[in-house]
């Protein structure tokens, strides 16, 4: 059977406050030809299906059409997992309609482990692969209770008890092989970040403190494959057996778009050794940085040239390199920038020490809390230990306060 690997979507995502509908529309089409170009018979969706926990309704009605015109494909069967940015609710609320289209949702973990593992049966009605649907786990569902704990425990308690998690479903599916006649592959799921792996510019801790490490090999071996999201480039933080983060579809930044990104075609016809296969999403839009003088910018603005075959006009981000910012340096930009070929987003002015001065003014769910806290303190010339003493409190207060949400 051939699986075919993906997440990050962030529906209903904006880039400087653009829209990125348009892109994940066309993203949607091409996914779905994709699907029966390659013959999928299992989609995975490993977590932040959506931007934010409210999604427009845009970008709801985009995932609800999407299912929709996935039933029309050869794809059998999907999983949907959770991530940080998705409310489990929101993702729920339809799901014991979608299991009649064998389309099985995770917003978050359940309270009884043995229904996230889900056996994915052939048209034959014969049993093809198992799949351990594991989302995004939160302190609350792994029924952890931090209190008194130091900042250091909280982190060791998080890291081993998704180890657990892990390991319980392994030891469940173990017990379902002895049953069996015959193996079959087994597949995991997973939205974290494992030791190793590169973030991006748009990637949030997905846990305050080292939880970030989540080592990859804490992936019991049971599992011939492990398809995960939160990292938005592709990468394999494992071999053997095979753990691969898909990456993000859409580039969420100007500095996500120098990679390609793309979607992963696991084939697993023989189960020891899985095969996967990197496709690349075209690009839809073209996101281009400008780097330079403000000279050698204006000129190059007066040569640009950016086409795209999806007719979807560019987007720039341009960074101008001077000794000292110019109070009027937005406006001096914006003089030359009245081609129609291209929309400029962003301007930044970087003087000596890459000490970037943006005169576009950042849209504040741009930046992480720890983002804001960190600039503050930067911003007051607050250094050395006191500033080392200030960041570990506030990472502590902010993990007091998403178990407290998390607990609502």
């Amino acid at each position: 059977m051939k699986i075919l690997h993906t997440s990050d979507w962030h529906l209903g995502h904006q880039l400087c406050k653009q829209s990125r509908r348009d892109e994940h529309e066309l993203f949607i089409n091409w996914i779905l030809n994709t699907i029966d170009n390659n013959n999928i018979s299992l989609l995975i969706l490993s977590g932040d299906i959506f931007d934010s926990g409210f999604p427009p309704n845009y970008a709801l009605a985009q995932y609800y059409d999407f299912l929709r015109r996935l039933s029309d494909t050869c794809c059998r069967h999907a999983i949907i997992v959770g991530g940080n940015h998705d409310m489990p609710s929101t993702l729920n609320a339809p799901r014991e309609l979608l299991k009649f289209f064998q389309i099985h949702v995770f917003g978050g973990a359940e309270s009884d482990i043995q229904k996230q593992i889900v056996p994915i049966y052939d048209e034959e009605k014969s049993l093809e692969a198992i799949v351990c649907a594991v989302p995004y786990l939160r302190a609350r569902e792994l029924k952890l209770n931090l209190a008194g704990e130091s900042y250091t425990e909280k982190d060791r308690s998080l890291v081993q008890s998704m180890t657990n998690h892990y390991k319980h479903l392994a030891d469940l599916i173990q017990e379902m092989e002895e049953k069996q006649r015959h193996q079959v592959p087994i597949i995991a799921t997973g939205h974290l970040f494992t030791a190793g792996g590169k973030i991006s510019d748009t990637e949030r801790d997905l846990y305050v403190g080292q939880i970030k490490h989540f080592p990859a090999n804490h992936f019991p071996k049971t599992f011939d494959y492990v398809a995960l999201g939160h990292l938005h480039h592709y990468q394999c933080p494992r071999e053997n057996p095979p753990v691969y983060y898909s990456g993000s579809p859409v580039p969420l930044s100007f500095n996500e778009s120098r990679r390609e990104q793309y979607v992963l075609i696991v084939d697993l016809s023989e189960k020891e050794n899985p095969i996967v296969q990197k496709e690349t999403v075209p690009r839809f839009r073209s996101l281009v940085k400008i780097k330079g003088s403000l000279e050698n910018v204006q000129s190059e603005l007066a040569n640009f040239s950016a086409k795209s075959p999806y007719d979807l006009i560019p987007w720039v981000e341009i960074q101008i390199l001077d000794e000292k910012p110019m109070p009027d340096l937005h406006e001096k930009v914006i003089a030359f920038c009245d081609d129609p070929g291209f929309k400029l987003l962003k301007v930044i002015c970087i003087p000596p020490k890459e000490q970037a001065i943006e005169f576009q003014s950042q849209k504040l769910v741009d930046l992480s809390p720890l983002d804001v806290f960190q600039k503050r303190c930067e911003a007051d010339g607050i250094s050395g230990e006191a500033y080392e003493n200030l960041m570990k409190t506030f990472t502590e207060l902010m993990f007091m306060c998403d178990n407290e949400k998390n607990s609502e």
